[in-house]
């Protein structure tokens, strides 16, 4: 039976109500950008094998993958230490929340640079500042929609079909100053965790409007991305993408199709041409009642957590 655990360390929960920080406007994920040492390789990787589309080069090499929704692009590849995150892109609800977020992390103590003109294609304004394990986060413009974008945008005809960026997994040697950023500094609420028998968060996952997660902390003996993840419209594009990927001989599947306790999405991972982990999934949980909204503890000794339907463990290359 499913067993919640209740965390009584000095790692609180942030549930559901905004009142406690006040947010940074941020609506959902955007894009991310990582390196490679061949951005042309990984970016014909992309659009041979996972579904993106190549639409643009930029003079400083950047390689820009469009998805099947409504933003510009969703993956970009730009030269660098193969495999590393450039940086990670959030849309804000407003324009004008670019200011209200300069201003809330200047009094959070965070430094920021803010762009009125990116360097990259197709870019509004932004702002750029680090999580405490050195990634870049960037803050910008884009395309609101009224609801999650995987059900705002038409079912692509082939498979795989990633529709949009929804969310990143860092890891976090300190794992505290992790979930402090999350909470505190961002202003996201937190939707669950998975707790280790020490008390200490494994996983903890948060969201800025309704969709279960768009940034997750991980415990880890390193810095890094856990892995990085792009929603499909549905579970019959989760199994479809999933067995195209296993046949084509390119692709290394390294978990599922399996359905996810923590957020309720039907995923797969796989890795991309960086070395990367990428997730696959749909149907990720809505949570429509924010200010009643519990946030869970899951036990990472409780097989449902990670699959609720064949118990499979996280794979040694998840860890």
């Amino acid at each position: 039976m499913n067993e919640a655990v209740t965390v009584t360390n000095a790692l609180p929960m942030y549930s559901g109500s905004f009142g406690i920080t006040p947010p940074l406007g941020i609506d959902r994920g955007n894009y991310i950008a990582l390196h490679s040492s061949d951005p042309a390789a990984a970016a014909k990787f992309a659009a041979d094998h996972m579904g993106f589309y190549l639409l643009h080069v930029d003079r400083e090499g950047r390689h820009y993958l469009a998805a099947h929704g409504l933003d510009p692009y969703s993956l970009v590849y730009s030269q660098g230490e193969h495999g590393r995150v450039d940086h990670i892109s959030y849309v804000l609800t407003r324009a004008e929340d670019l200011s209200v977020a300069e201003r809330l992390l200047t009094e959070r103590g965070i430094k920021s640079t803010r762009m009125e003109k990116s360097s990259m294609w197709r870019h509004g304004p932004a702002l750029h500042f680090k999580n405490p394990g050195g990634q870049t986060i960037e803050l910008t413009p884009g395309v609101n929609v009224p609801v999650p974008m995987a059900s705002w945008a038409a079912a692509p005809q082939n498979a795989p079909g990633p529709i949009t960026f929804d969310h990143a997994v860092v890891r976090a040697v300190d794992v505290a100053a992790g979930l402090e950023f999350a909470s505190k500094i961002l202003g996201l609420r937190e939707s669950s965790r998975i707790v280790a028998p020490d008390g200490i968060p494994v996983l903890s996952f948060y969201r800025a409007h309704t969709l279960y997660h768009c940034y997750a902390v991980a415990r880890s003996q390193y810095d890094g991305l856990h892995h990085l993840q792009f929603t499909l419209k549905d579970p019959p594009a989760v199994y479809a993408a999933a067995e195209k990927l296993k046949a084509n001989g390119k692709i290394e599947v390294i978990w599922g199709p399996l359905r996810h306790g923590a957020g309720h999405n039907i995923a797969f991972y796989f890795r991309d041409y960086t070395g990367n982990i990428v997730e696959f999934s749909a149907e990720e949980e809505i949570i429509l009642n924010s200010t009643t909204y519990q946030p869970r503890s899951w036990s990472v000794t409780d097989p449902l957590a990670a699959d609720e339907w064949t118990l499979s463990p996280i794979p040694d290359a998840m860890h």
